[in-house]
């Protein structure tokens, strides 16, 4: 038994995986639909400006939604949840609900990427919530996007992977 698979993409997330994957499955000339649950593409992303090397983050997330945006075959659904998936490989079908007002779609495909992201670990170790000066490398990185960083500060000191070395993890 010989069967066909249905030549579109779902990927669900639109963070910068999500985005890759979509591009590279419209590159390959599959139909793709783009499942977001926040009303924009870019994941946690957004709240990552610069890396290290000095590469502007968010001008790049920018690009990948300019690109995703003006591809025909890439089918963009922010403020999207899905409801159902049944089938199984090379033919399925999703139901997604949009927005407030939960209109529901039907979609056909035959892939499925699920690409849904990251969140920012809040530690409990090092005094994390109790003292105003331990913060996160995001709320950092706002801060130094915000305001200018004191001249009274004499050091700054990271601590990397807080709680992702443990038993738990």
């Amino acid at each position: 038994l010989k069967m066909e698979v249905i030549k579109k993409a779902l990927v669900i997330g639109g963070g910068i995986s999500g985005m890759n994957a979509a591009l590279g499955f419209a590159e390959e000339g599959y139909e793709t639909f783009l499942v977001e649950k926040k009303n924009e593409l870019g994941g946690f992303a957004k709240n990552i400006h610069a890396t290290l090397e000095g590469y502007d983050v968010q001008k790049y997330i920018q690009e990948k939604i300019k690109k995703i945006n003006s591809n025909s075959i890439i089918k963009v659904f922010t403020n999207a949840k899905i409801k159902k998936v049944s089938g199984f490989v090379r033919n399925f079908q999703t139901t997604i609900v949009l927005g407030d007002d939960q209109e529901e779609r039907n979609l056909d495909h035959g892939i499925v990427v699920v690409a849904t992201g990251a969140n920012e670990y809040h530690p409990k170790e090092y005094f994390y919530g109790e003292d105003d000066r331990v913060i996160t490398q995001i709320e950092l990185e706002k801060r130094m996007k915000t305001i200018a960083i004191s001249e009274n500060i004499n050091s700054i000191v990271m601590i990397q992977c807080v709680g992702s070395r443990n038993e738990e993890h």
